[in-house]
């Protein structure tokens, strides 16, 4: 989430123009109803990286490939960019 956050009450009655303003420089606006936190208003750009964690998160395939790169990282199995630019120019030149 953003670093940034504003709370609003709508009891006081807000301009919205100024919750969109605030999301627009990045903030978070938290909105408080009845007392209780009802409602985030965050930046678009916020929301979508949430949603593209949400996916990757689902793809259990992807995960697991994840996990299994970092081990290999851990464990000092890997290769250098070079030694892969190397091996794709040869899997093309055997097409």
């Amino acid at each position: 989430m953003s670093e940034n956050e504003t709370t609003i009450r709508t009891e006081d009655q807000p301009s919205w123009a100024e919750v969109v303003r605030q999301t627009e420089q990045g903030e978070t606006v938290a909105v408080i109803a009845g007392g209780e936190h009802v409602a985030d208003v965050v930046p678009s750009q916020e929301l979508d990286r949430l949603r593209e964690t949400v996916e990757i998160l689902s793809d259990t395939d992807l995960v697991r490939d994840l996990r299994d790169g970092l081990a290999d990282l851990n464990a000092g199995r890997v290769v250098s960019a070079e030694q892969v630019a190397e091996d794709l120019r040869n899997r093309v030149a055997d097409e």
